[in-house]
């Protein structure tokens, strides 16, 4: 069987969805960005990573990556021209939404079409985790929101012995008491923890296997128990709320589950990520 290979100065399928991927995302981020600016200023946005979280830089970074390293030497699908231009049309959008479904489908596209363990495929996979953060976790929470701040209250009730019904939580006084709103579900860090995880275990070519979903699961598993920390003492501490809830509690919360993230998927990813060169 012969295999086609590129010609010289012919576009390979990696460098096509190389440019895709990458306008994509960046206007999938631009929303956060200019909403970060008009709140905080150009400098303190740019110092806060323009209101992006620093895992989904690194993810953007992998993923490109593997797809500017990719020295596969097949040409372009005949699907593959269509795809790019629909993908790249909708990310020219001024809409978040419309960049992160076009990432999505360049990400499937790209996992269904390259081979296992391929650099493209591999990409793909980055991509459409970074989607998990930008949409589909955000829809996720929009359309079961019930059930997800509940579970979150529910863990803070049994964690502090405080009261629960749905959503609201209190202590002895139920006027007292506080909401779990959707921005303080942990929804947000378990996609983020997410991508971290597919994005290392992506870049270093780690097998998927139960190890491997061991280590995802401990990632999820922390960033849930830093956020439930969080409200119990937002519950518990009330005349420190604003502080807790917007200040230094913020951001210990945040530090702390990034620290605890990256530790955790690197130490499961070990042997890919410190292979002797």
């Amino acid at each position: 069987m012969t295999i086609e290979t590129l010609r010289p100065g012919e576009l390979g399928r990696s460098h096509l969805f190389f440019g895709v991927c990458l306008i994509a995302t960046l206007n999938g981020f631009f929303g956060h960005a200019l909403r970060a600016v008009e709140e905080r200023g150009m400098a303190a946005a740019a110092m806060d990573l323009f209101g992006v979280s620093a895992i989904l830089w690194v993810a953007l970074a992998a993923g490109l990556a593997l797809l500017a390293g990719d020295g596969d030497r097949r040409p372009l699908r005949r699907e593959d021209l269509p795809i790019a231009l629909l993908a790249g049309g909708a990310a020219l959008f001024p809409a978040a939404t419309a960049s992160s479904a076009a990432l999505a489908l360049v990400a499937v596209w790209t996992i269904a079409t390259s081979a296992p363990r391929a650099p493209l495929r591999r990409a793909g996979i980055i991509f459409l985790a970074i989607t998990g953060a930008l949409l589909w976790g955000r829809l996720m929470l929009a359309t079961f929101s019930g059930p997800l701040l509940s579970a979150d209250a529910l863990f803070v009730a049994n964690l502090i012995g405080a009261e629960q019904q749905g959503n609201t939580l209190w202590i002895g006084d139920r006027w007292s008491g506080i909401v779990v709103a959707p921005g303080c579900s942990s929804m947000q860090g378990m996609s983020l923890a997410l991508v971290f995880w597919a994005s290392v275990n992506q870049y270093f070519d780690v097998p998927f296997g139960w190890r491997p979903a061991l280590y995802c699961l401990a990632a999820l598993a922390a960033t849930i128990a830093v956020n439930v920390l969080r409200i119990g003492a937002m519950l518990r501490w009330p005349e420190h709320l604003e502080e807790i809830h917007h200040g230094w509690g913020y951001h210990i919360a945040m530090w702390t589950t990034l620290l605890l993230v990256v530790a955790i998927c690197l130490f499961g990813a070990r042997r890919a990520v410190f292979r002797p060169l």
